[in-house]
């Protein structure tokens, strides 16, 4: 996997560059490092969204691989440049099911 303050370094690089990254295509950040990072705890973390929050990142995701298909970029309004106001939704909930997942294999140990 990669850290995060490389991905915030890549992605801020990727805003500024033509349209072959998921920037141009109107993913939010979090959509984009927790694509590059797929693990069990994100897969057990995404469902714990909120039903808006799951719908729009789903959304994206859609969107952005329409996009990659049809060789195009979101327009400008909807793409995500500003990663330092950028709320990290999906974070939190990963952070959490790390440490539930730490607590149980130390009650595991135990």
């Amino acid at each position: 996997g990669i850290n995060a303050e490389y991905g915030k370094q890549w992605y801020q690089r990727r805003v500024r560059g033509p349209n072959s990254n998921g920037c141009a295509s109107g993913l939010r950040f979090d959509d984009w490092f927790y694509q590059q990072n797929l693990s069990s705890e994100v897969a057990e973390a995404a469902p714990r969204l909120d039903d808006i929050e799951l719908q729009l990142r789903n959304f994206r995701s859609l969107r952005e691989s329409q996009h990659r298909i049809e060789r195009s970029v979101a327009p400008v309004e909807e793409r995500f440049s500003d990663i330092e106001n950028d709320v990290r939704y999906l974070h939190p909930w990963v952070q959490q099911v790390k440490k539930e997942n730490e607590e149980a294999a130390a009650w595991d140990a135990y």
